[in-house]
C-alpha cells in the first residue's frame, strides 16, 4: 500500500437520497430519516461516533452516530438542523 493516499477502493454501500446515510445493499428503509429513496453515486464518506461532542457531526448537522456520505449524486448532502 502506497503511503499518503487514502484507499481508492470504495466500501459497497448506498446512500440515503435524504440525509445521506450510508446502509447495506439490502437496506429498504434508512434508519436515520425513514425514507426510502437511495443511490450508489456518492463520494466520500464520514463516521460519527458520538454527534453530542463531534464539531464536524455539529457542523454537517448529523444527529446521530454512523456511516455518512458527504456528497449524494453529485450534491452535498443538505441535512436539517437538529
Amino acid at each position: 500500500m502506497a503511503r499518503g493516499r487514502a484507499p481508492s477502493k470504495k466500501p459497497k454501500l448506498k446512500a440515503c437520497k435524504k440525509c445521506g446515510a450510508l446502509v447495506q445493499n439490502d437496506v429498504n428503509v434508512c434508519p436515520v430519516c425513514g425514507s426510502t429513496e437511495f443511490t450508489t453515486n456518492w463520494e466520500g464518506m464520514v463516521i460519527i461516533m458520538d454527534p453530542q461532542s463531534s464539531e464536524l457531526a455539529k457542523e454537517l448537522s448529523i444527529p446521530n452516530p454512523g456511516m455518512f456520505a458527504i456528497r449524494v449524486a453529485g450534491r452535498v448532502v443538505k441535512r436539517r438542523e437538529a
